[in-house]
């Protein structure tokens, strides 16, 4: 007897429901960019395809075949998600494939080029401007470089670039392209300011192919908006306001004052020898460099190098790099898929970090992290470190001032740490070189190690659950011992300090050392602690065999405490 048809599993159904619903609310800017997302979680995919899998084996009760649609379906999706995680994972590469040139007839064009031959034609106007009057300039399809000029006028060069087979045809249709300049807004005392623009717009029906090259020069004090498109800008020596928006083409600002605004898409940003505000919003390469006053940049799946800057920095990034160097101000970082490298800053830092290496060194205030899934690297700090992580892996070294630490999953090793040293982690390995103040570590299932040259200043307390605890002190040493070790063994190689065995399966040692001093408390369970004095550091150094026998031995201290 044939079994009952049953319906189809309804998870396919689901899940295009739901991609459809994500791209719908993305055309309307509403929630986060799913091609980022899904070049990072794309695997998730699979997982479901499988989940949908068992379903129907475990509904049918027959197996359930993957025909060849579905293996090449498969295919065709490990493909894409491994290409998309490469790409994003690659700043060069995503630089590479947007700057790639269209090769047609022989020709290499950019976008916003035209294939065919082309003709140039050059027209110039002048417009009388107060410096106190705003003035903005529009362009698409071509460049604008603004420079200081007369006090009382702009003056505009342009260029006509027609794109036409016939010289003819070409010099009448950049007859038609002009230049239009008049009050910006509603004209005469409610205006705006003052507009310069080409009639392109009044062009768009006719479908001419032409680029519109604009050189203006503007009062130095005249206060300056620049939008283009599909062109380059370039801005020198002004002294007012600045706002400016390109796209697709590169963007320079150098040697102005005042507050400064620059949006770019698609191309790098060069910001240098500034003085003022600088507010930057970019998806490319963006480098800032001389700039004496705050600045903040915002940026996408591209590099940002700030350089040499006398105020505040404020950083945003994903998936892409950053580097900062020499700044005399707080730092805030947020960088998101991205790897940080911060040098020489005056004052504090406080980064927000995730799935890349981050380096800070020669920082002269307090430096706060917030990582994950990444590595981090420190040293030279003259203040305090504060860190929260998960699943990184930390080194420190020359921290001046206290270092505490809270993560999971988060291997520690700090060398030389002037102020107090507190760190809780779990699963991996802790190790704390040259402590000058007091320790206190906590941590499960991985072993802490602390070694210090000097005679502690301040109380070492350990506490650790399935992992070993080694204390390396000076031989001239002067401190109280507790150490217990439940269901494991204690020893030292101090003079006069001799283990005693508390009964059962836990080892103990209490005492004193000279003539005391800091109190030291060492505590694990499952696992030894070992007390040594500071010459005997290479017997940490295990061979083979005792490491594999460690490495056993705590791997099965967990399931003898759960049979306990």
């Amino acid at each position: 007897m044939s079994s009952r048809s049953r319906r189809p599993s309804l998870l396919g159904a689901l899940l295009w429901t739901a991609l459809g619903l994500v791209f719908l609310l993305r055309n309307f800017g509403i929630g986060p960019d799913f091609w980022r997302i899904a070049a990072r979680y794309w695997p998730i995919l699979l997982i479901l395809v499988g989940l949908g899998k068992v379903i129907d084996y475990y509904r049918q009760r027959q197996g359930v075949a993957l025909r060849f649609g579905d293996l090449f379906g498969l295919f065709l999706l490990i493909v894409f998600g491994a290409v998309a995680s490469r790409v994003t994972s690659s700043p060069g590469l995503r630089e590479f494939i947007r700057d790639m040139p269209i090769h047609i007839g022989g020709a290499r064009l950019q976008i916003g080029d035209w294939p065919g031959n082309s003709y140039s034609f050059n027209d110039e106007s002048s417009y009388p401007l107060q410096r106190s009057t705003p003035l903005r300039i529009e362009n698409s399809y071509g460049g604008i470089l603004v420079t200081p000029g007369s006090d009382n006028e702009v003056r505009v060069r342009l260029r006509k670039v027609v794109f036409q087979d016939d010289e003819g045809r070409a010099k009448q249709i950049a007859a038609e392209v002009k230049l239009e300049g008049g009050p910006l807004g509603l004209g005469g005392a409610e205006s705006r300011g003052f507009l310069v623009k080409t009639n392109r717009d009044e062009l768009a029906s006719k479908g001419y192919r032409f680029h519109t090259e604009m050189e203006v020069l503007v009062p130095k004090k005249c206060a300056l908006e620049v939008r283009n498109a599909f062109g380059e800008v370039r801005v020198s020596n002004l002294e007012r306001k600045l706002d400016v928006v390109t796209s697709h083409k590169p963007l320079e600002v150098r040697g102005c004052r005042g507050e400064i605004r620059a949006s770019n898409r698609y191309a790098d940003s060069n910001l240098m020898d500034l003085t003022g505000k600088v507010v930057v919003d970019a998806r490319g390469r963006v480098a800032v460099e001389s700039v004496r006053g705050d600045v903040e940049v915002t940026n996408e799946f591209s590099p940002v190098e700030i350089r040499d800057v006398d105020g505040a920095v404020k950083v945003t990034n994903t998936e892409g790099r950053i580097v900062i160097d020499k700044v005399t101000k707080p730092v805030v970082v947020d960088a998101r898929g991205s790897s940080v490298t911060a040098q020489n800053l005056a004052a504090g830092l406080k980064l927000t970090a995730s799935h890349r290496q981050v380096k800070v060194s020669d920082v002269d205030s307090n430096v706060v992290l917030d990582t994950r899934y990444g590595s981090v690297e420190l040293s030279n700090i003259k203040g305090n470190v504060q860190i929260t992580s998960n699943s990184d892996r930390i080194n420190a070294e020359d921290v001046s001032g206290s270092f505490s630490a809270r993560g999971t999953a988060t291997s520690f090793r700090a060398n030389t740490i002037g102020g107090p040293v507190e760190i809780a982690t779990t699963l991996k390995e802790v190790i704390v070189n040259d402590f000058s103040s007091s320790c206190k570590i906590s941590n499960e299932f991985g072993n802490v190690t602390l070694t210090t040259e000097n005679a502690p200043k301040g109380d070492v307390t350990v506490r650790s659950r399935n992992g070993d605890i080694e204390l390396f002190l000076p031989e001239e040493a002067a401190f109280q011992i507790e150490a217990t070790a439940r269901n494991g063994r204690v020893d030292s190689n101090f003079p006069g300090l001799e283990p005693a065995e508390a009964g059962g399966d836990a080892g103990s040692l209490r005492g004193r050392v000279r003539t005391g001093g800091p109190k030291v408390v060492l505590e694990t369970q499952y696992s030894s602690i070992h007390l040594r004095t500071r010459g005997s550091e290479p017997s940490r150094k295990m061979s083979k065999p005792e490491r594999f026998r460690r490495e056993r031995k705590f791997e099965r201290e967990p399931f003898r405490r759960s049979l306990n």
